[in-house]
């Protein structure tokens, strides 16, 4: 059923900050502007969940579309192709200046130009490894990572993961006036003082037209005496293959790659074609990274749960028979967003070793590499995510749910 509210405005600039400043509040992810045939919808992406908020007039629809093509210097004449770029605009929020930074994104539909904004805190305080609800087990060995002047560090998970976060988070580890670190991404997420941010984006000056591939920027960025070179994400064999050869000749190089889980992070650059060997002897760190809902502190209800309730795959980890724990409360209260107040991490990390480097020389496939990795001093996601239960930041279904 829909619930949302019609909403006017004379000042499209003014309403584009008031819809920030909602996503500021629910800490949503993301802002969808929909045109239907009669009207256009107002949504955001709370918790994974889209959520409907308001609707506008198509009339105000055209003054607030032309106003987000203009910030984000995209062309508004131009209604038949995609268009995509970022804004980025000060506002304040609870006498506090915040600087956000709007990855826009425009897809024509047979109802008119759909909108939808990723967006971010660009002065964000969690660009620090301590701030972002590591286990105190992962910490330690993400501590290490500072210590690394080559090789390579990936970080997995979907879209919307904070991994760009995390990513910063271990540049900023690195002392920037004593390492040369560049960024490649598209486009640049935070800005960093000291730091040297390349956006891969077609742009054309006068007569040229400097439309430059992830490929040819990664080779210049080579040329360019780097220390520490991160990547925003990896899709093909060539960028790939670059990569992995710098940091096997003194980089130290991070990227970030869409996957299902850090074990299939092996499997899926096997099937880009990447030469085990290669893999092996450039391979540090495999990050994966989700995030959960956390569990409204104000509503939350205490149960009893039995051991005996838990997939199987749990029962080594859990010492008790019955735990103290909270799930989240059926009405909710006026400080959360139905039953969640904010996120927090699960993660699990891959340490190359002896055993990671012949298990990727042996051409085994995700399953096989699990299983052995289990018997051994692997922690999976899912043993993050209990812990956090037990720690009162979950609900039951989200640590169950975990894979």
């Amino acid at each position: 059923m829909d619930t949302s509210k019609l909403m006017t405005f004379d000042n499209s600039m003014e309403f584009i900050e008031k819809l920030v400043k909602i996503w500021v509040d629910y800490h949503a992810s993301d802002l969808h502007i929909t045109p239907s045939k009669e009207q256009v919808y107002i949504r955001y992406r709370i918790s994974w969940s889209l959520e409907s908020f308001y609707w506008i007039s198509l009339e105000n629809y055209d003054k607030l579309i032309n106003s987000i093509k203009v910030a984000s210097f995209m062309a508004i004449d131009e209604h038949n192709h995609i268009q995509d770029w970022k804004m980025i605009f000060s506002i304040k929020n609870n006498w506090e200046d915040l600087v956000v930074n709007a990855r826009v994104s425009i897809l024509p539909t047979i109802h008119g130009e759909n909108v939808v904004m990723r967006l971010l805190l660009s002065n964000s305080e969690r660009l620090n490894i301590n701030n972002l609800w590591f286990s105190d087990y992962n910490k330690k060995i993400i501590s290490k990572i500072k210590n690394m002047e080559e090789g390579l560090v990936l970080l997995c998970w979907w879209t919307w993961s904070w991994k760009t976060t995390t990513l910063y988070s271990l540049l900023n580890e690195y002392n920037p006036f004593t390492n040369s670190i560049f960024t490649l991404e598209d486009p640049v997420e935070y800005t960093i003082k000291w730091y040297i941010q390349s956006e891969v984006k077609e742009k054309r000056i006068g007569s040229i037209n400097t439309n430059y591939t992830f490929q040819e920027w990664l080779v210049w960025i080579l040329r360019q005496d780097p220390d520490i070179i991160m990547i925003w994400e990896i899709r093909r064999k060539e960028e790939a293959s670059i990569c992995l050869e710098a940091a096997n000749t003194g980089h130290l190089v991070m990227w970030s790659i869409h996957s299902n889980s850090s074990i299939w992070v092996i499997t899926r650059l096997k099937k880009l074609w990447v030469e085990p060997y290669v893999l092996a002897s450039s391979l540090k760190y495999i990050i994966f990274q989700k995030l959960v809902r956390q569990i409204c502190p104000n509503c939350r209800e205490s149960i009893q749960f039995s051991k005996n309730n838990f997939p199987i795959k749990f029962h080594k980890y859990l010492k008790k028979e019955i735990y103290d724990v909270y799930r989240v409360n059926p009405k909710w209260c006026s400080k959360c967003v139905k039953w969640y107040n904010w996120n927090t991490l699960i993660s699990d990390i891959i340490e190359n070793d002896d055993d990671i480097y012949n298990l990727i020389l042996s051409w085994k496939w995700d399953v096989e590499i699990k299983e052995i990795l289990i018997s051994k001093w692997y922690i999976p996601s899912y043993v993050d995510a209990l812990y956090k239960w037990l720690n009162w930041f979950l609900d039951i279904r989200e640590a169950i749910a975990i894979e």
